[in-house]
């Protein structure tokens, strides 16, 4: 075994409860030696395994007379190298990854060898195609609402059509092959000449020429320096995702750090080119201060220096102040801003559709240039999965780095904890853990684990929420008992409500925190810390001021717990809409929550109705002056409280 993906095969074996197995393992970043292999055992490899970046030198080991079945494992080794199909008598690959197809299908292939094998015996189990249980014995009800491992759609059968029509229109397999050959070409002439950077797989003869897995090396580090290079890879993929350079790129968990690139036959060298720039500057940005000079130099083609960043903080000299308080002074609330943050539920959405407003207030936005974020503390998918679900509201959001998201943020910390070999716990649904996180051997739902180092909360979407919160109850009261502390607790939905179906209200996952806390006070519990991610925690209005480049932004939110007292504490100005939670009565606030601007509607953000009504030459210039003075202590002067 060689990566984790051969340890899913194995275990799998076992819980199959088949003959017993030989594990040949090695160290990591290499392949295992075959010598002691015994040809009259069935075999079970990986061709190509992602996370390690290894694959098999050869398959001359495998011998034509042999007694035993081959079965291999060519999820993404089809159509990006070689295969002798003559030594592998079950082959399964996937449609996604070569050719960009649909994801979560395959297809499996059998040799007359291993047809042969199927008549012979009684019946076989069958792994993976349709799990009735979890993993701690209970029904997986998730079935029974139309959820499977393995159904085949006719739209991922066109799909694949498609993909196979590009792939011959490109000149068939050996023209994919080649492409693969001058992406690998690219990757290894960077890393040949980058001295912070080395390959992981160590075995020049095992390496994939598809799945490039890279490690920090750090030898290149200045004398003295103690950088922790997980922390360092991980400020980099921060730094590429708020530029949309790169996304999901981090190294598996279990690797040294670095990063995971994938070059198939889908992708274009020019690009991995300008990827090695971009991976270049932003360790660059990263070590500048303990790196050597030559470790800093930039060797593929003309890149931006790193004044260039778009997470440089905007800096106003005098001049530049003067010109601005020469000019006339803003019309609307918009004009008054470098960058808008809207919250998402409540404001822009409601459950699945649009609010009024919303649409048109983001294509006025998108038509006159003026940039603006969607700050949310929905954690039940990537970004991407978000974006996808706000498009199909109808809202037009122009690409995916508009999306800070409250699980994209804490998806640093978490992977920083499976990094560093913890075990992480998740309070969610597994698939929105999967699409934040990944997938990693320390990662496990609440329910299906009696300890864990770290609990990270994500949306109550998808999952009993009572019985879940039972379990990290005891969870938390055993370990309190037993070592005399508690895991972390990661939060990145810290909403203790949101609105629900018709004007209802709804607890969501941030009375998790509380609930812990009011539980284990009979037991002598100290307080317990909560590290929140989403609003109102600093950390995603940090990654808003990076992605902005600027800290003159506007919050506008629905909520005063999290929308504007979060904004309030990290130094921003907040406008609450009187809709989503507002919408029923007076609010409760005090000096440190109250909002800077209150608005029956989106459409006062650019109606000029957040103003001070007298246009007055004196008036104007009072305006002005509190406004380069951040706005001073008389913001009821701008009419913004009315």
């Amino acid at each position: 075994m060689s990566d984790n993906f051969s340890q899913y095969w194995a275990n799998e074996i076992d819980t199959l409860g088949l003959a017993p197995q030989n594990r040949h393992i090695c160290d990591y970043g290499d392949f295992p030696d075959t010598s002691r292999i015994d040809p009259n055992h069935d075999i079970v490899l990986v061709l190509n395994g992602t996370n390690s970046g290894v694959c098999p030198p050869d398959l001359d080991w495998i011998l034509p007379d042999r007694a035993g079945l081959v079965i291999g494992d060519a999820v993404s080794a089809a159509f990006t190298r070689p295969i002798d199909y003559d030594r592998i008598d079950v082959l399964c690959w996937s449609w996604q990854k070569a050719l960009g197809g649909e994801g979560g299908h395959g297809m499996i292939a059998l040799s007359p060898r291993a047809q042969a094998r199927l008549i012979v015996g009684g019946p076989k189990p069958i792994a993976r195609l349709m799990r009735l249980h979890n993993a701690d014995g209970s029904v997986n009800k998730a079935f029974f609402d139309g959820r499977t491992i393995s159904t085949p759609s006719m739209f991922a059968v066109e799909d694949i059509h498609s993909a196979l029509d590009w792939a011959e229109a490109c000149g068939g397999l050996t023209a994919l092959l080649n492409r693969v050959a001058n992406n690998y070409a690219v990757m290894s002439d960077w890393v040949n000449s980058t001295p912070w950077i080395d390959w992981t797989c160590t075995n020049p003869a095992a390496r994939s020429t598809c799945s490039i897995t890279l490690r920090l090396v750090r030898e290149q580090h200045a004398a003295g320096e103690k950088a922790d290079d997980g922390k360092i890879a991980t400020e980099m993929i921060r730094l590429l995702e708020a530029e949309g350079a790169a996304f999901d790129i981090w190294s598996y968990g279990d690797a040294p750090p670095g990063f995971r690139i994938w070059a198939g036959p889908t992708i274009e060298a020019e690009d991995l080119a300008i990827l090695c720039e971009w991976l270049a500057w932003a360790y660059s940005e990263t070590c500048a201060a303990n790196m050597p000079r030559e470790a800093r130099v930039v060797r593929h083609g003309n890149f931006p220096t790193s004044k260039a960043s778009a997470v440089q903080p905007r800096t106003e000299s005098a001049s530049s102040l003067t010109a601005a308080l020469e000019s006339p002074p803003p019309q609307t609330l918009a004009d008054c801003y470098d960058a808008i943050l809207f919250d998402a539920t409540g404001v822009l959405i409601s459950q699945n559709d649009a609010l009024p407003g919303a649409v048109d207030i983001l294509a006025r936005l998108n038509t006159s240039g003026q940039p603006y974020y969607i700050v949310t503390n929905i954690s039940s998918g990537s970004d991407e999965t978000i974006l996808a679900r706000l498009r199909g509201a109808g809202l037009p959001i122009p690409a995916v780095d508009r999306i800070v998201s409250a699980g994209g943020v804490a998806r640093h910390s978490v992977v920083e904890e499976l990094a560093a070999g913890r075990v992480v716990s998740y309070l969610g649904s597994a698939q929105a853990a999967h699409d934040i996180f990944g997938k990693h051997p320390n990662l496990h739902c609440a329910d299906t684990v009696e300890t864990f180092d770290t609990l990270v909360v994500l949306d109550d979407e998808g999952f009993d929420f009572k019985r879940v919160a039972d379990h990290i109850l005891s969870t938390f009261q055993r370990r309190l008992i037993e070592r005399g502390e508690m895991p972390r607790i990661i939060v990145a939905n810290a909403d203790i409500i949101y609105p629900g179906k018709n004007g209802t209200l709804v607890f969501g996952p941030g009375i998790i925190g509380p609930m812990l806390q009011a539980g284990l006070a009979p037991f002598g519990a100290p307080p317990i810390s909560v590290e929140i991610m989403g609003k109102p925690g600093k950390a995603i209005f940090e990654e808003c001021i990076a992605r902005a480049g600027t800290r003159r932004l506007l919050m506008v939110g629905d909520q005063v717990d999290t929308d504007i007292k979060g904004a309030k504490a990290a130094g921003l100005d907040a406008l609450l809409v009187t809709a989503g939670l507002n919408s029923c009565g007076e609010l409760r606030q005090d000096e440190n929550d109250a909002p800077d601007f209150v608005a029956k509607s989106l459409y006062q953000i650019f109606d000029g109705s957040l103003f001070p009504p007298d246009r007055s030459a004196n008036a104007i210039d009072q305006a002005w002056a509190r406004w380069s003075e951040n706005r001073g202590a008389d913001k009821a002067g701008h009419g913004g409280r009315g």
